[in-house]
């Protein structure tokens, strides 16, 4: 039996050490964003909110057409032991000018709860609120959690039916 003492302590501790590994990747709160323009659902997972990716140094980007809306879904993810509750707010900024609240909600989850919550920004807002097409940020904010650089809008105009005129292909039977 003492000899296998020093046998069971090392496999205590390599148990011991996995534990933490599992616990500390699987314990805390995940944010995904969901954003649908142009027909298109892109998910921002919490790997690019929580700077697992490289691409984190970079605010995320969607194009969308000037005109159809742009929806979002942000999904809340408790996966602590204890009771999580902020306050949610989405707002719309340029030039960091805040020019809109999107969005703002109260949430509680209990431990290992999630919640969603969805909004639209529509051009027919945006052109209320004296805005045209450009480039917008929108920041979503979780309690003093700001999730990462944004999500920036690129709007467009869409093109006029018969605008764009094709180029005929090369004549590669020229002399």
């Amino acid at each position: 039996m003492r000899r296998n003492l020093f046998l069971y302590l090392a496999l205590a501790c390599f148990v011991g050490l996995i534990a933490i590994f599992v616990f500390d990747g699987y314990v805390g709160i995940y944010d995904t964003v969901y954003v649908t323009a142009e027909e298109y659902e892109q998910e921002i997972g919490p790997d690019f909110w929580q700077g697992q990716t490289p691409s984190r140094a970079y605010p995320y980007q969607v194009g969308a057409v000037w005109g159809e809306p742009v929806h979002f879904r942000y999904q809340i993810n408790n996966r602590s032991f204890s009771t999580y509750s902020a306050k949610v707010e989405a707002s719309l900024w340029k030039s960091n000018e805040k020019l809109k609240d999107l969005f703002s909600q109260d949430i509680q989850l209990a431990n290992s709860d999630e919640i969603t919550m969805e909004w639209t920004l529509s051009s027919q807002e945006m052109i209320n609120a004296g805005l045209e097409v450009s480039q917008y940020t929108v920041k979503i904010r979780r309690g003093e959690v700001e999730l990462g650089q944004g999500i920036v809008l690129r709007f467009y105009s869409p093109q006029e039916p018969g605008t764009i005129k094709p180029v005929p292909p090369p004549d590669y039977n020229r002399d």
